[in-house]
């Protein structure tokens, strides 16, 4: 399948794998509109893609945020093809340790966010027969400890996909999850500024390093492409998890 032309909606887009995926489309011809909590990297990756880059500010864990940004992306774009829901936020600590502020914070912007911005985008997708990419985490089948909430979110994340991909299928509409390992980003820098933790991670991956946020982009690609794969979660992750 052909993506040129294409119309994609990234959540978390102006760093990190959210960037790197916004890069990898709009190579392939895709119109990009990437929404996230900060103008200041969106509208600089915007300006280093060019044409068919588009921005808008959004928090998907705030009400009402998510259907403005799909109506940007839409009055922009002229519809929607693609939604990638990658926005997340990390936190490693102990349950016990956790606030109220700190549960609101995760499960708002990684699972409630997440299922917010398809709501809305679900009529566009219906539309264009078009599909959803959701950015989970190894973590979901890799428990450890002080990752109950952050890995707990990402597993719902893991069987919302297959739950949508159930519903939204008779409607044309695919729904994907590509699941990374530890990946280079500013979100991850609590785990890779660790030099035991990160030696640790990389002695247990198979292919022996860290993924970068480019290692991850042309999973995406290929559940952007592929007609036939639906209510699947694509491990990304060098191996970490088999």
């Amino acid at each position: 399948m052909d993506l040129d032309g294409k119309r994609a909606l990234i959540s978390g887009g102006g760093t990190g794998i959210g960037a790197a995926i916004a890069r990898a489309l709009h190579r392939e011809g895709v119109q990009v509109m990437v929404c996230g909590r900060r103008s200041a990297p969106l509208e600089a990756l915007c300006a280093e893609l060019g044409e068919g880059a588009h921005w808008t500010p959004c928090d998907v864990s705030v009400s009402g945020s998510p259907a403005k940004a799909v109506d940007a992306a839409v009055e922009q774009m002229g519809g929607l093809d693609l939604l990638v829901n990658n926005a997340g936020v990390f936190l490693a600590k102990p349950l016990a340790k956790i606030s109220d502020e700190e549960l609101d914070l995760v499960i708002g912007v990684n699972l409630k966010g997440l299922l917010a911005l398809t709501r809305e985008s679900i009529p566009h997708l219906v539309s264009s027969k078009g599909a959803v990419i959701n950015i989970g985490s190894v973590s979901a089948n890799r428990p450890v400890p002080g990752a109950s909430l952050y890995a707990g979110v990402k597993a719902a994340v893991e069987h919302v996909t297959r739950c949508l991909a159930i519903e939204l299928g008779p409607s044309g509409v695919r729904v994907n999850c590509v699941a990374p390992g530890l990946t280079e980003t500013p979100m991850s820098e609590p785990l890779t500024s660790d030099a035991a933790m990160l030696a640790e991670q990389i002695a247990a991956t198979p292919l022996g390093r860290l993924g970068t946020p480019a290692d991850i982009a042309p999973a995406v690609l290929y559940l952007a492409t592929d007609p036939w794969v639906t209510g699947q979660v694509i491990q990304s992750s060098g191996g970490l998890w088999i």
